[in-house]
C-alpha cells in the first residue's frame, strides 16, 4: 500500500497498512539538498527537488507545496527578507495602517510572481509524485491575510476596535482567497492548510471567533471545491473547536500536542480526520527515544480512531532539527502497526 493508496483509505474510514504519518518538511527541504533559502522560495524546479529528497529520506505519507505565509503578504506589495535557516519574512509591510488599504491593489492568483511560485511547485510536485503521495497546500483565511499586508499589530487593532473595517476588508478578501484556494486544487493538491490566526483562542477572545472569524470562513469556504484542514498554529485549539466544527468544506483539524484528541473527537464527531503528534521544538530539541514514546502515546490514545495521522503540531519542522529525530517519528509509526479493521 502506498502513501495515496493509505490516503484514501483514511478518508474512506478504511483499514490501512499501517498508520499514516507526515511531518511540514517544505523548509527541510533546503537542508536536504543544500539549496540556498532564496532559491528554494522563487525557483519551483530547485523546491520540488528538495521534496523529493524529503521522501527519499523519510518518506512521510504527505507532502507540502511551498510553506510561507509571507509570499502572500509579498504578493500585496510587502518586501520580504531571505534568512540563512528560515523561510522568508516581512522585513516592511505593503502599508503601515487601515487608512491605507484603499490603495492596494489585490494580487491576480494567475499573473502574481509569488503565487505563480507556490503554484508552479505544487504542479511540479503533483506531477512528479502523482499516484503515490498526496500533496497539501497551505494559504491563509481571508480574515488572516490583513496580518501579513500590514502587520499583526495594525490589523488586530482594527479587529478589535473598528470591527466594520475589519469585515469590510476581510469581506472583500474572500473573491481573492476563493479564488487562489480553487486555483491550488486545480493544481493538484489534495488538501489545503488553513491556519486561523484570528480564530485561534491564543489570539482572539471567544466572542469575536463567534462573531467575525466564523461567519467569515463559513461564507469563504462554501465557496471552495475542495477538502481542506483547520490548523491550530502554536497554541491549542480544541476551547474553539466547537465554533470550528461543521464549516463548509472542512475535512480535518491539525492540533496541538497539548490538545485532548479524546475530547477533540468527541466535539468534531467521527467524520473529519485528526492531525497532531510532537510540537516542532521538541523535534528540535528533544531526545530521539523521548520523540518516539511520546508518538507511540499518541497512536495507542488513537488506537481505535481510523482517522488519525499521526504529523508534527506546530510550524514547519525547523532547519536544524536533527535528522534522528524525524525518523523517530516514522519508527513510532512502523512499529505501531496497521490501523484498526
Amino acid at each position: 500500500m502506498n502513501s495515496m493508496q493509505r490516503f484514501s483509505n483514511l478518508l474512506a474510514g478504511q483499514p490501512t497498512d499501517r498508520r499514516p504519518f507526515t511531518l511540514v518538511l517544505s523548509l527541510y527541504g533546503a537542508r536536504l539538498t543544500g539549496c540556498p533559502l532564496d532559491q528554494h522560495y522563487s525557483d519551483p524546479a530547485a523546491y520540488t527537488q528538495g521534496q523529493a529528497a524529503v521522501r527519499e529520506t523519510f518518506l512521510p505519507d504527505v507532502l507540502f507545496a511551498p510553506v510561507c505565509t509571507a509570499l502572500i503578504g509579498a504578493a500585496f506589495g510587502a518586501k520580504l527578507r531571505f534568512l540563512t535557516g528560515n523561510a522568508p519574512i516581512i522585513a516592511a509591510p505593503a502599508i503601515e495602517s487601515v487608512q491605507e488599504w484603499h490603495r492596494l491593489h489585490v494580487p491576480d492568483p494567475d499573473r502574481q510572481p509569488h503565487l505563480l511560485y507556490v503554484r508552479e511547485a505544487l504542479r511540479r510536485l503533483v506531477a512528479e509524485h502523482r499516484g503515490q503521495v498526496p500533496v497539501a497546500a497551505l494559504f491563509l483565511a481571508p480574515f488572516d491575510i490583513p496580518m501579513m499586508v500590514m502587520g499583526m499589530g495594525p490589523w488586530m487593532e482594527t479587529v478589535l476596535f473598528d470591527r466594520p473595517t475589519a469585515e469590510r476588508i476581510a469581506r472583500d478578501l474572500i473573491p481573492f482567497f476563493v479564488k487562489t484556494a480553487n486555483r491550488l486544487f486545480e493544481d493538484g493538491a489534495d488538501y489545503l492548510l488553513l491556519p486561523c490566526a484570528f480564530a485561534s483562542p491564543g489570539i482572539m477572545p471567544r466572542e469575536i471567533v463567534e462573531q467575525f472569524s466564523r461567519p467569515i470562513l463559513a461564507h469563504a469556504l462554501a465557496q471552495v471545491r475542495g477538502p481542506v484542514a483547520l490548523h491550530h498554529l502554536d497554541h491549542p485549539l480544541l476551547s474553539y473547536l466547537d465554533l470550528l466544527a461543521g464549516l463548509p468544506a472542512v475535512s480535518a483539524f491539525s492540533l496541538a500536542q497539548a490538545d485532548s484528541l479524546s475530547r477533540a473527537r468527541e466535539v468534531i464527531g467521527p467524520g473529519p480526520l485528526l492531525l497532531s503528534g510532537p510540537e516542532t521544538q521538541l523535534l528540535r530539541k528533544g531526545a530521539t527515544t523521548e520523540i518516539e514514546a511520546i508518538c507511540r502515546a499518541m497512536l495507542e490514545d488513537r488506537r481505535d480512531d481510523r482517522r488519525f495521522i499521526l504529523c508534527n503540531s506546530g510550524a514547519d519542522v525547523l532547519f536544524d532539527t536533527p535528522p534522528e529525530n524525524i525518523h523517530a517519528v516514522r519508527h513510532a509509526v512502523e512499529s505501531f502497526g496497521s490501523s484498526p479493521a
